[in-house]
């Protein structure tokens, strides 16, 4: 076996127990353990921008609010179930970043940390405005 494939091994076992944990444990520790993976995806992504671009962005958790935020508003304002609010939230998140990705690709470097901090400001005080 070459460590590829028993690196994927593991990954694959790791994933099956913890979709199997979600059957076993109590309510409080299932959405303990349902928060830690939001936040791992989270940190994936970070990971990837940051170490295979070499990109910094401060501005990372716009797109994780604005998923989160189509997703909430689809279920508070349309009644939407769980699985349409889920795909809501996807496509927003990935809307917004569309959206800015268009305008912070163009810088590098430093100048790329900052134009996505300033997005992340006018996110935050979009949202905390409205």
């Amino acid at each position: 076996m070459t460590d590829t494939s028993r690196m994927l091994v593991l990954h694959i076992a790791v994933l099956a127990l913890l979709f199997a944990l979600q059957f076993v444990l109590p309510a409080y520790h299932h959405g303990n353990l349902a928060r830690i993976m939001v936040l791992a995806s989270y940190a994936v992504g970070f990971n990837v921008l940051f170490g295979y671009t070499g990109l910094l962005s401060l501005g990372h958790a716009l797109f994780f609010a604005a998923g989160m935020y189509g997703m909430g508003l689809a279920i508070r304002l349309f009644e939407a179930s769980s699985a349409t609010a889920l795909i809501a939230g996807i496509v927003t998140g990935v809307a917004i970043s569309l959206i800015i990705g268009a305008l912070a690709l163009r810088a590098v470097g430093i100048a790329f940390m900052i134009v996505t901090l300033m997005f992340a400001q006018v996110g935050y005080l979009t949202i905390l405005y409205f």
